[in-house]
């Protein structure tokens, strides 16, 4: 289980990941496969400080650690408590926390070997700073939005030519140690004439687009070029976000800007200098966890140089060691492998696992602090004493206060899901077969858990990867607070129940799309849920108590026979299709059975007062709803504990025969929609096959379907026969009137058929066989090898479809023209 961070409660989008896994761990040991299914919460660092820090209500009395401290404590409760509610098969003796004191341990262990391999160090850098939440946030966790903003205007002339300098954070100014022009450009060198704040500022050439002023407090490059032309490099904002402007040994004439907010100091700047404003459309970067505009702020930071640990991924999917899925999460993922840049690990807060070093503040030396220093300390900031001096330039050293961003700590998941006390590391297995979760965080926590699960075990931590899409809303929008469509978990298990909710999302989980959470998603799942319900039921309330049971006297009828066919055929279509996490076309097997198998057989108890419903055929009906409503899984294997009686088997060539009747009371009920007629007129049905025709002079034939059945012999006088689809044997007589509509028919679903072929072929010829015999070329072979099969279903359909329009054309060629209208003495018509 990807473990849900404790920075709230869950969601309906933890929903969707929790119902892939489970319908797949339930499938597995239904067929007897032992599933370690490890749940578990992770810690968040960044994410649940942000959280507290916003939740001003929560616990104001206690200090700030310890709110945040109490805070996950709580929402840990909170989630385990939820990801039981929903019904969960998860191994809960296993439960996990990512600062658990084993999983410390390991990510401890992680990093002294990452620094003994050279890909670790430690920088001082100018970052992007979130004021709000005091620490670094990388470019992947930050939130870009354009918007309209005040922008200031900003005189000055390069090379006796005046130029504006369009300043969207003017407080930019009082940082500014030059003006960077393109190379060639005629000022460079020279000196650049503010005449508004009457100041001039040396200009430097410099690979930019246009000029600019040099910030060397907010951009590492104009740091370096500040350093490089000898130039000082102020200080323009504290970690808070607050004015250093004026502040000791500033001039005595900048008063009265020291410890301002940004916003203050933009007002103040733009008042002091008389600067005229405009507003443009610019591009705002804010913090992803509390929505702060970003500053910038230089410090030492941790850094691990993952294009280096992407190596061997790369490599290990190439070979098809690893597989991820759907094709476009592997494509996206490819991209992700040749584009990371070294990640910064560490984050200045209180809350989250400290690094384990002693480090310089005076240079980026730093020794690995003492294997029992760390891992067992609260990471709360604690001011220990020295531990000796740098190695490089004789400062003492002191304990990093820096923790580790959460998603190294979380990278570690995989490895830590059978870390146990007194285990050794480098044999302890990797049980991780098969890992899923949202797209969304492909790079986030998938490529780096990757890179570091296949830096410490010598291959990847997992075997499969298969990431499905996001939740929205009905009207295709991303879920938020402020929109006010967020369904929470507890929402809609209040709403709908374990069981439907499940599956509802299930039913649209298809390959990386997004799943809408529509309203008749719902109603189709509930339809499914009630029919295993009534079916347990009638057998509770002892409607459906036979007499003899099989083995005592009587056997089971043939609808009985049909039951546990069909349940065994869809359980056998479920398993695989949740093989392929094919979600949305395993739910469809499940529904298919419900309403056309199990919605008959319940029509035809009522409408027959037959009760027999045995023991056997209640456990197979249970195997079919398990992996998706466990709950009414439960119920019927309740009740069929409650049925006396023997097993027995199915009599295949009775129920092929039953499945003929069935499937032709199906297209009965659709040619009725398709031809218009009543529905209380009757549909005759005969049959060649010699197994089929005892069966329609049963009692139950006539109620078999939801319009009524009659046998041939009061076929109509003038009428036509169809072949059932996929019963050549079964015919259903029609009277010549409904030729025309029901052609009209076959032409429309021909076409989307032939449509199917079309799309089905052009992607077989997509699937070019690879080269080499590899476990890629296998999956290509399998897809190449479904792919036909269905081709070859299509391609029968196509003929049957034929068969079928043209006994309708013979029969529309029957019926006498419309009465001919003839001009009277008049002319008239």
């Amino acid at each position: 289980m990807p473990p849900p961070n404790v920075t709230g409660t869950l969601h309906v989008g933890h929903a969707l990941t929790m119902a892939v896994q489970d319908a797949l761990v339930r499938s597995l040991r239904l067929d007897g496969t032992e599933v370690l299914y490890v749940p578990g919460t992770d810690h968040a660092g960044l994410g649940t400080y942000a959280a507290v820090r916003r939740a001003t209500g929560f616990r104001p009395e206690l200090p700030p650690d310890e709110r945040v401290r109490a805070w996950a404590e709580q929402h840990r409760g909170l989630i385990s408590g939820q990801l039981r509610e929903l019904g969960l098969g998860c191994d809960w003796d296993a439960e996990l926390h990512t600062l658990d004191p084993d999983y410390r341990t390991l990510v401890d262990g992680t990093f002294r070997r990452l620094a003994e391999a050279g890909l670790l160090y430690r920088q001082a850098r100018i970052s992007p700073w979130c004021p709000s939440c005091r620490s670094t946030v990388p470019d992947v966790e930050q939130s870009a939005a354009e918007a309209r903003v005040p922008v200031a205007l900003l005189a000055l002339k390069l090379a006796r030519r005046p130029h504006v300098l369009e300043l969207p954070a003017v407080e930019e100014l009082w940082g500014a140690v030059a003006v960077a022009v393109p190379p060639g450009h005629p000022a460079a060198g020279g000196t650049a004439a503010l005449p508004t704040l009457r100041w001039e500022l040396p200009t430097l050439a410099a690979p930019v687009e246009a000029p600019r002023l040099v910030v060397p407090a907010l951009r590492e490059a104009d740091r370096e070029l500040a350093e490089a032309h000898g130039l000082p490099c102020p200080e323009l904002l504290d970690e808070a976000g607050r004015s250093l402007v004026g502040a000791p040994p500033e001039p005595a004439g900048l008063t009265g800007l020291a410890g301002l907010s940004r916003e203050e100091l933009r007002e103040a700047t733009v008042a002091r200098f008389r600067l005229r404003r405009t507003t443009r459309p610019v591009r705002v970067v804010g913090c992803g966890l509390c929505g702060t505009e970003l500053t910038a702020r230089r410090g030492y930071q941790w850094y691990l140089r993952l294009p280096e640990l992407l190596g061997p991924v790369r490599e290990a999917l190439d070979d098809g060691v690893l597989r991820i899925g759907p094709a476009a999460v592997e494509r996206e993922a490819r991209h992700w492998l040749d584009t990371a840049r070294d990640w910064c690990v560490s984050r200045q807060i209180a809350w989250g696992q400290r690094i384990p070093a002693l480090v310089c503040d005076a240079c980026p030396r730093w020794a690995p602090s003492p294997p029992e220093g760390v891992t067992r300390e609260p990471a709360d900031h604690p001011d220990g004493p020295d531990r000796g001096d740098c190695p490089g330039c004789g400062a003492p050293l002191r304990p990093e206060t820096d923790v580790f961003d959460t998603w190294f700590n979380s990278a570690h998941w995989p490895l830590a899901v059978t870390a146990r006390e007194g285990e050794d590391a480098d044999v302890r297995p990797v049980p991780a077969s098969l890992m899923t979760s949202g797209r969304d965080i492909l790079f986030f926590w998938f490529v780096r858990l990757l890179a570091i699960g296949t830096f410490v075990r010598g291959r990847p931590p997992v075997e499969e990867i298969w990431l499905h899409g996001l939740v929205l809303d009905e009207h295709g929008r991303k879920m938020s607070k402020s929109r006010g469509n967020v369904l929470t978990l507890a929402d809609g298990l209040a709403g709908h129940g374990r069981d439907v909710l499940r599956a509802a999302l299930l039913s649209a989980c298809r390959e990386a799309e997004d799943v809408r959470l529509r309203p008749e998603l719902f109603t189709a799942q509930a339809a499914v849920r009630s029919a295993a319900v009534e079916l347990a039921a009638l057998v509770a309330d002892g409607a459906g108590t036979p007499g003899p049971g099989p083995g005592q006297g009587r056997e089971p009828d043939a609808m009985e026979h049909h039951g546990r066919r069909a349940a065994r055929h869809a359980r056998a279509e479920v398993r695989r299709h949740l093989a392929a996490c094919r979600f949305d076309r395993a739910t469809e097997a499940v529904t298919h059975f419900a309403v056309h198998v199990l919605r008959r057989y319940l029509r035809l108890r009522s409408a027959t007062g037959t009760e027999a419903v045995t023991r056997a055929l209640l456990l197979d009906v249970a195997t079919v709803y398990e992996p998706f409503m466990p709950d009414a899984a439960d119920r019927l294997r309740r009740a069929a504990e409650s049925r006396p009686g023997a097993v027995w088997e199915v009599d295949a060539e009775l129920a092929d025969a039953v499945a003929a009747v069935v499937g032709a009371a199906r297209e009965a009920e659709r040619l009725h929609g398709v031809t218009g007629r009543p529905r209380d007129e009757p549909v005759a049905v005969d049959a060649t096959d010699p197994a089929v025709r005892p069966l329609l002079g049963t009692a139950w034939f006539p109620h078999l379907g939801g319009v009524p059945l009659s046998p041939a012999a009061s076929r109509p006088e003038r009428g036509f026969a169809v072949h059932v689809p996929g019963f050549r044997d079964v015919r259903l007589w029609l009277p010549d009137g409904a030729a025309r509509a029901v052609r009209r028919d076959g032409r429309r679903r021909l076409r989307r058929l032939m449509q199917t072929r079309r799309r089905l072929a052009h992607r077989l010829v997509q699937l070019a066989a690879p080269a080499g015999g590899d476990e890629a070329g296998a999956g290509a072979a399998a897809a190449r090898q479904e792919l036909r099969a269905r081709l070859a279903w299509a391609e029968q359909d196509t003929h049957e479809l034929r068969l079928f329009m043209k006994a309708a054309g013979e029969a529309q060629g029957r019926t006498p023209p419309p009465t001919a209208w003839r001009p009277d003495a008049a002319g008239r018509t």
